[in-house]
């Protein structure tokens, strides 16, 4: 398979598209006519589970060939799906300056920005002054998104930052360290990959620095890393919706399968949970044919209601904008928005039910159940993702099955338990 000319002008990201949406065996042919220097890019660029899928059919030479051309940041991405014997390996064979910086960042876990560092900065030294850099600046190419200048000592501790425009507007003589900005518009190493997006994005700026705990300048973040962040989080959100989360599309059907099937059997016994309470109430069922036509409309207005308030809530965790502040204030809009939908859309079904059975007792187990189903819905889509995000479990990614299981259970308890009541 032969490389386009176009195509040689792709970034890491396009290739990684593609690759991203080749079978299997195509991948690995197209693999074979990239040059050296272009993959490790791309294996950083890809997903988890594509770039597992394609270093598995790798060899270990081919591996350590990929390797010696990586950046320090591109393989820490890609160790990241490696077993720990070969990663080890890889990490041995570098130079003592790139294995350093390995090292260094494999001492973060994978949710913190000194995992992913971005080492391409540029730094002068405090004893410089504003003549010699703009001497230094006409020979250099600066790194993209590069707005300041970053000033550190010898042993490389921040010390601030002096804006490129600042820079023309000082006189020459000035020392850098004299106009050097030190704010606390700053990123810890140790800070959530997502938050520093945050930092990022509400800083004005395009790249912030990473500090250590011990005050050394260790990299940047920029407004690129934080846009990767964003994206690479909503899509998650989006993944964790349909139960697939990072899946490669041309998974291993076995692997797919395995994955799948935990999400179905948690379903299942949800269902269970539902079916129990049904039949508990079986005598009433048998005896009222009617209350099996509409337990799936109490249920399913449950269900809705839930999934509004429970998408919004998500959204106001993801974006920062739901804290302990005002999640009482949410609880009790969200808890009116169900009561007033609750009386009109029980109502509406009292009436029709009043018709089409020609019993007002039923119609009005039916309103009334209605009514709490969507109150506990409500509360209960604000409570759960509160509740998951706390025990550190993606509310995405289990909010809704756990819902549906409270909406069902109430639904049928409350209806079933009032005809028991009322009916026989």
């Amino acid at each position: 398979m032969a490389v386009p000319i176009i195509a040689r002008d792709f970034t890491p990201e396009d290739w990684a598209f593609i690759f991203e949406g080749l079978p299997k065996v195509l991948r690995f042919e197209l693999w074979q006519t990239l040059s050296e220097d272009k993959k490790s890019p791309i294996l950083a660029a890809m997903r988890d589970d594509s770039r597992e899928q394609l270093l598995s059919m790798l060899s270990s030479e081919h591996l350590e060939d990929v390797a010696r051309s990586s950046s320090a940041e591109h393989l820490v991405e890609i160790l990241d799906v490696l077993p720990n014997k070969i990663a080890k390996g890889l990490i041995k064979k570098l130079n003592s300056e790139e294995s350093g910086l390995v090292e260094e960042a494999l001492n973060y876990d994978d949710s913190q920005v000194g995992r992913y560092i971005n080492h391409d900065l540029y730094t002068v030294h405090k004893s410089a002054n504003v003549g010699d850099l703009l001497e230094e600046l006409k020979d250099e190419l600066l790194p993209p998104y590069t707005d300041s200048i970053l000033v550190v000592d010898e042993a490389n501790h921040y010390l601030g930052q002096v804006d490129i425009n600042a820079l023309f507007s000082n006189k020459p003589e000035l020392s850098l360290v004299q106009i050097a900005e030190f704010s606390d518009r700053v990123i810890s190493a140790d800070l959530d990959l997502y938050d520093a997006a945050e930092a990022v994005k509400s800083s004005g700026r395009s790249m912030l620095p990473v500090i250590a705990k011990d005050g050394r300048l260790v990299g940047r973040f920029t407004i690129k890393d934080a846009i990767d962040v964003f994206q690479e989080y909503y899509e998650a959100q989006v993944s964790h919706m349909g139960r697939v989360s990072d899946e490669d599309l041309f998974a291993p059907v076995i692997t797919s399968a395995r994955r799948r099937a935990v999400w179905l059997g948690i379903n299942l016994i949800t269902a269970f949970a539902a079916s129990i309470v049904i039949g508990v109430f079986d005598e009433v069922v048998a005896q009222v044919v009617a209350l099996a036509v509409l337990m799936p409309i109490v249920a399913s207005m449950g269900g809705i209601t839930g999934s509004q308030t429970l998408t919004l809530t998500i959204r106001g965790l993801a974006t920062g904008q739901l804290a302990k502040s005002n999640l009482r204030a949410l609880g009790n809009k969200e808890v009116l928005v169900a009561f007033f939908n609750g009386i009109l859309w029980a109502a509406v079904v009292s009436v029709i039910t009043s018709f089409w059975f020609d019993n007002p007792w039923l119609s009005a187990i039916i309103g009334v159940s209605l009514i709490l189903n969507m109150l506990v819905a409500a509360f209960a889509g604000i409570a759960i993702p509160v509740l998951l995000d706390k025990i550190g479990i993606d509310p995405a990614l289990a909010g809704s099955v756990i819902l549906t299981t409270v909406t069902d259970v109430v639904g049928f308890f409350v209806f079933l338990g009032s005809a028991s009541l009322l009916l026989i």
